[in-house]
């Protein structure tokens, strides 16, 4: 990731993606609460009405039967038919009907059943069921759990018989209840089996807790127990609002895909247009370095970078300027210098020369007898002196007029072997060691010009040694250079000698111009290669010649 263009690209994805997932997951989830507080309130609110229902109901019933266990025509059918009749069944089930019950039967001081209305009638054992106390019981006929309520038949202020029915409580009855608020529900009685359910996955009968699920979807469950002795249990399913955070969890995937599918091609088109012209400065910048100030810079690109392309360009102009103004100073002091130069170096020889003509005319005026002799010795300064003057003249002419290296491919072998035959006598005399590679090395060079490299270099070193130490030539290829070191046993240089070494007129010696280490510098250079010294105060010295076996282009 330390690509800029990457960056950019992961930056504006993410940019289009985090906002719709953040969205996303904040909507779902105040959706997902709002649902569930509905869900609660409506499942409270739906088992408090039941609990206020089955209450009523209860009370419904009690009343109902207490009424009934007064009516004179229920006592004069009972007295006069204690163990039943027709008619005082037929009375029971045109009540029944009229009261709204499931079921209603008559039994004797015992319990035992007289006569009953249609439906189930119920069996023996209820007499333990308290007066006027609805409560919850299996329904007669073994069909779930009732609610079920006795009241006594009294004659002369004794209780000869009673009344008793009540409510069935099955599914319908919960489907019923249930239905306004669309919560589903299940009876279990007092030892916690299911006795009615209007859930189609549970079974009467089951001693298991309510579900948590049904029909594969979650559910919010609530139990509450009734005053009569069981428990209710209501089921409301979220199925809807699972199936609305689903489609909105599958419509924030494909809006999250849909923004990457837009963010990503919008993030290369614009990190291309931020990250390349940043290229191109980084490029020019590169030129600017290695010295190329003629192109311009144009790049339209934004105001930003835009402002850096100005500044750019500006810093190059101003460096062309720099580099003409530095050139022409450069020129200047090296032609005044070189003027110093010529001036310094023609006057030594004009200094003699001077002498030898002021003798000359003083002995010819005294008629010197010996002027023959001090004739011979004046024209002998003289023309030792012209000739130094000669020499100077063609070391000044030869530096100014260095013609650009013609590139041809040298061996290196044949280089060496043309030393070998200039040096000879020197070799012979051990003063020169010449050290040639074992293969054969080739490289484009201007052979003339890289021989008198050389032959400078050789010449200075032989004149260092001056004649008790060794002058060693040696040469190597090295990845794509060759380099050719020759080396000497001479006093070596110091800090200061070192850093002139290489300026024009700086000489170590007592003679000559200093030109001779500037002309193989320059040589050097026009071959695009490099020239190093080593060399230390103990002693010895280096010259390392680099040049490259290939001419890369300019």
């Amino acid at each position: 990731m330390r690509s800029l263009r990457a960056r950019l690209i992961v930056a504006l994805s993410l940019l289009a993606i985090i906002p719709i997932g953040v969205g996303m997951i904040f909507l779902t989830g105040r959706i997902e609460s709002m649902v569930r507080t509905e869900a609660n309130e409506r499942l409270e609110t739906a088992l408090e009405t039941m609990q206020t229902q089955v209450a009523e109901d209860g009370r419904g019933v009690v009343g109902k039967l207490e009424f009934l266990g007064r009516d004179a025509q229920l006592k004069r059918l009972f007295l006069l038919s204690p163990l039943g009749g027709r008619d005082l069944s037929e009375f029971l089930a045109e009540r029944q009907i009229l009261l709204g019950l499931d079921f209603l039967s008559v039994t004797d001081s015992s319990g035992g059943v007289i006569a009953s209305g249609p439906g189930p009638i119920a069996g023996p054992g209820r007499t333990a069921l308290p007066w006027n106390v609805p409560s919850i019981g299996g329904a007669p006929g073994g069909q779930g759990l009732a609610l079920i309520a006795r009241s006594p038949i009294r004659y002369q202020g004794q209780a000869v018989g009673a009344i008793q029915g009540g409510l069935q409580l099955d599914a319908a009855l919960l489907g019923r209840l249930g239905k306004a608020a669309g919560v589903g529900l299940i009876l279990r009685d007092g030892a916690g089996r299911i006795a009615a359910s209007t859930l189609p996955d549970s079974s009467a009968g089951e001693n298991t807790p309510a579900p948590a699920a049904a029909s594969g979807h979650a559910n919010l469950t609530r139990t509450v127990s009734l005053d009569v002795g069981a428990t209710i249990t209501g089921v409301v399913s979220t199925q809807a609002a699972d199936r609305t955070i689903a489609s909105m969890q599958l419509a924030a995937l494909l809006l999250g895909l849909l923004g990457l599918a837009i963010a990503i091609p919008l993030a290369i088109l614009w990190s291309s247009q931020i990250s390349r012209p940043v290229e191109r400065l980084a490029a020019f910048s590169d030129r600017l370095a290695s010295g190329n100030w003629q192109e311009p810079l144009t790049l339209e690109s934004v105001g930003e970078l835009q402002t850096l392309v100005l500044a750019l360009d500006r810093m190059r102009r101003d460096l062309q300027t720099y580099r003409a103004k530095l050139v022409t100073s450069e020129r200047q002091a090296a032609w005044s210098q070189m003027a110093l130069k010529v001036a310094h170096e023609v006057k030594n020889p004009l200094t003699p020369i001077a002498i030898s003509i002021a003798d000359l005319k003083r002995s010819y005026e005294q008629k010197r007898p010996d002027f023959p002799v001090i004739l011979d010795q004046a024209v002998r300064t003289i023309g030792e002196e012209v000739e130094t003057l000669r020499r100077l003249l063609q070391e000044f002419s030869e530096f100014g007029r260095i013609p650009a290296p013609v590139l041809a491919p040298c061996r290196l072998p044949d280089l060496l072997g043309d030393l070998e035959a200039l040096y000879q006598g020197d070799i012979s005399a051990g003063r020169l060691v010449m050290t040639k590679p074992p293969e054969d090395i080739t490289f484009l060079a201007d052979s003339g010009q890289i021989r008198q490299s050389l032959i400078n270099l050789i010449k200075n070193g032989l004149e260092a040694v001056n004649g008790t130490g060794r002058v060693t030539v040696s040469a190597r290829a090295e990845g794509d250079v060759v380099e050719i070191a020759v080396a000497d046993t001479g006093p070596g240089l110091t800090e200061e000698q070192r850093a002139n070494l290489f300026v024009p007129g700086f000489t170590t010696k007592s003679h000559g111009s200093g030109l001779g280490l500037t002309i193989v510098q320059r040589i050097v250079s026009d071959h695009q290669g490099t020239i190093a010294v080593d060399a230390g105060r103990s002693g010895g010295t280096t010259f390392r010649l680099r040049l490259p076996l290939r001419r890369s282009a300019t």
